[in-house]
């Protein structure tokens, strides 16, 4: 076992769950789950060490299994869901029993229960006997919010047992004894009696107790002795109970009594334990705050919103819920730091408290996202309180020396019209809020049903992606990359294509943007590195002689930690040298992931793998991102290129960007050249390379073949560009001097 694995196992003891009873907080959240994300089974399942203990379970029966055999385990090794469409095609669960016999499990999707130590205690799933293709964005996030709430509970019983424990141990070592005759007078009194009360024993022997009673209880003491001393019970005896004390200096405080009666020689003996339970009382309202409350902006976080948004639903109850998202904190938290982030949190939430009706709640219920609670379901109302709080972004925010702007996505949804219970009312409202974000941000939406059939159309459409992949519909087409200063071709871009059976060829607007966020990103991104260095192996093997292919890289192959060694592997496999390949990789890739995460990236560029900057000069990359990032070469962004010609702003910038190329050794490409004079004034700004249509549009590997024998390379690509369609054939080349000029005039 490793010294992780133990720490996990210690962490896990503390909440003293394992091998418990099943309890109605849990058994309601698996109940939710199931219901929601419309799957007949859901679980709450602990890992120990040889066993799965599921403490919970929807369509399950609860108990333990061996660990061997759980699902949950490999969930626990991340930290993000584990989504298995198939469980029967996957080969690391296609023999297990719960899948070849019952309860037949064929689809499972598990979300890490991770504790504020970062301990992984086990996971909270779906599960269902049936394949699952299509469980989305939407589905992940609600999933996601489930196992929030379920860790949540799990700290809440951990604080109540460490609370007891801490109890314990100050009744031990810090109880206060007092002995009373049947006459309610003290006969003994200790020293933590003195420290709790403030009087000395000489003070309190022979006194009555009322002196340590508020006047407001004294006759209800008194006449319950008095039935005591005639012979009575005591309604006290054997329990404890929490009184009010009275100290020497006329304050009162909170007591905890246990109250013993017994006949001694004298006749009726009174026995009474007390302890001040001040703190312990201070202790239970800040667990319970920070149960329902966050600690950075002291606002109600989502479990403590949730609870008001299910208050305020019950019995059909009218609500108007408003989601805001701040965009590009991730961007801010990235370039400045966390503590800039906090801090501009802050700010945000005490401009929407001002800004709200006083009948309002406001809370964040995550990351970057707050949310406003109103009674009624006034949609002209809500509209109003929208807009208003989109204009708290206005005015920037000053974060120390620097003044920041921001913006909010902001999605409505009124009930009972858009959700029958709370959490199809939060769905709804954040599905407002992702059409709020795809409109550009800054506005604001409200839920309308077209929304979900949006969702069912992304769930299909990723279902075709799906079938794509398994059908090997993917292309790659090449665009020629030159030197500017003889035309000569140093390269190509592998460019991705979808053979869709219906559409026809697709280009990548079609369908990159869903394909970059599906699951298959990394096996499409693994199979374009790799159809490229075998095209590059066979063109050379044909005598056309590359330098290099660049091949653009998605997100998902940078998060998935392994690119060094898919990269390493694959020009192994193709004997091809580090030199012989170029990576494109886009600012925004680079800007929202840390230095860790881009580590690969340097050490590929240490072993002679060049690195492409993509698209530079669109984004939010600043010259800092330049200097801390392993580069080979700049590619300059075809909109800069396109009104070169007669816009001044882009010939700056151009040089600009072909300056800072040069101080820093970087080669400059400009991308989008459509013409000879266009090709000139970069090559004289500086940039040293050259894409675009003059010298060729994207093509199937074959006519690019074909086009690259061809001799008289650079007029070649120049006057034949426009005679080729996409993936097309070539139909001739014309190298007459006036054809040409009049073709780039």
């Amino acid at each position: 076992m490793t010294l992780d694995e133990a720490q996990r196992l210690a962490c896990l003891a503390d909440y003293g769950v394992m091998g418990t009873a099943p309890e109605d907080t849990f058994d309601r959240l698996t109940a939710l789950g199931s219901a929601f994300l419309k799957l007949p089974m859901c679980a709450v399942n602990l890992i120990g060490d040889d066993e799965q203990w599921t403490k919970s379970a929807q369509g399950l029966q609860p108990g333990s299994t061996p660990r061997h055999l759980s699902f949950c385990t490999h969930t626990i090794q991340g930290t993000e869901p584990l989504i298995i469409a198939d469980a029967a095609q996957d080969a690391r669960f296609r023999s297990n029993p719960f899948v070849t016999d019952a309860p037949h499990i064929r689809f499972y999707a598990g979300v890490p229960l991770i504790n504020a130590e970062g301990m992984r205690l086990g996971a909270f799933c779906v599960l269902g006997d049936q394949p699952v293709h299509d469980f989305g964005e939407g589905e992940i996030d609600l999933l996601k919010r489930l196992g929030a709430i379920v860790t949540d509970r799990l700290e809440t019983r951990r604080s109540t047992l460490n609370l007891a424990t801490a109890d314990g141990f100050a009744g031990a070592t810090a109880l206060a004894l007092v002995l009373a005759s049947a006459d309610g007078r003290v006969r003994l009194w200790n020293a933590a009696a003195e420290r709790m009360f403030g009087y000395s024993a000489d003070e309190m022997i022979g006194q009555p107790l009322t002196r340590i009673m508020p006047e407001r209880f004294r006759t209800a003491h008194v006449n319950g002795l008095s039935r005591v001393v005639a012979g009575g019970a005591s309604t006290l005896s054997g329990k404890s109970v929490e009184v009010v004390g009275l100290r020497a200096d006329g304050s009162e405080f909170p007591v905890e009594l246990s109250v013993s009666v017994w006949q001694g020689p004298a006749g009726v003996e009174i026995g009474a334990n007390l302890q001040d339970i001040t703190e312990r009382r201070a202790r239970a309202a800040a667990l319970q705050h920070m149960a329902s409350h966050d600690n950075l902006t002291g606002l109600p976080n989502r479990h403590g919103f949730e609870e008001k948004l299910r208050a305020q639903c019950e019995n059909g109850g009218a609500a108007s819920l408003i989601v805001l998202d701040l965009d590009e904190l991730k961007v801010i938290n990235d370039t400045l730091g966390h503590a800039t982030g906090d801090l501009l949190l802050q700010m945000v939430a005490v401009r929407l408290l001002a800004m709200i009706p006083a009948d309002a709640a406001l809370a964040r219920v995550g990351g970057d996202s707050f949310a406003v609670l109103l009674p009624g379901d006034d949609l002209i109302r809500v509209s109003h309180v929208a807009r208003t709080l989109l204009s708290a972004t206005k005015d920037a925010f000053a974060v120390g020396e620097r003044n920041l702007n921001v913006a909010f996505s902001i999605g409505v949804a009124v009930a009972p019209l858009h959700g029958a219970d709370a959490a199809q009312f939060m769905v709804r409202a954040d599905l407002a809020l992702l059409d709020a974000k795809k409109a550009g941000g800054r506005t604001f939406r409200l839920f309308n049903a077209g929304m979900e059939e949006q969702l069912a159309a992304r769930r299909a459409f990723n279902d075709e992606l799906l079938q794509a992949q398994a059908r090997g519909e993917w292309e790659l087409v090449y665009q020629p990359q030159v030197c500017l200063s003889d035309g000569r071709l140093i390269g190509a871009e592998a460019l991705l294509r979808w053979r869709h059976p219906r559409r026809g060829l697709l280009a990548p607007g079609a369908f990159l943007p869903a394909l970059e966020k599906h699951l298959l990103a990394y096996d499409v991104g693994c199979w374009v590195l790799d159809e490229a260095c075998r095209q590059l192996v066979a063109w050379r093997a044909k005598g056309l002689a590359l330098e290099r292919i660049s091949v653009n890289l998605f997100a998902a192959q940078i998060e998935a930690g392994t690119l060094n060694e898919v990269v390493a592997a694959t020009l192994e496999r193709h004997a091809l040298r580090p030199q012989d390949l170029e990576l494109e990789i886009t600012e925004t890739i680079v800007l929202r992931h840390d230095d860790e995460a881009l580590e690969p990236l340097r050490q590929l560029h240490e072993c002679g793998v060049s690195i492409a900057f993509d698209d530079f000069g669109t984004g939010y990359a600043s010259l800092s991102t330049l200097k801390r990032f392993p580069l080979s070469r700049l590619k300059i962004d075809r909109s800069f290129v396109g009104d070169i010609e007669r816009e001044p702003h882009s010939v700056a910038i151009v040089s600009g960007v072909a300056s800072i190329g040069r101080a820093l050794d970087l080669c400059v490409i400009a991308e989008g050249i459509e013409t000879e004079q266009q090709a000139a004034l970069v090559e004289k700004l500086g940039c040293t390379e050259g894409q675009g249509y003059l010298f060729g549009k994207p093509l199937d590997a074959a006519t690019f073949e074909q086009m690259s024998f061809a001799r008289g390379m650079r007029e070649v690509w120049a006057c034949c560009w426009w005679r080729m369609t996409e993936g097309g054939a070539l139909s001739g080349c014309c190298h007459d001097e006036d054809a040409r000029s009049g073709l780039t005039a």
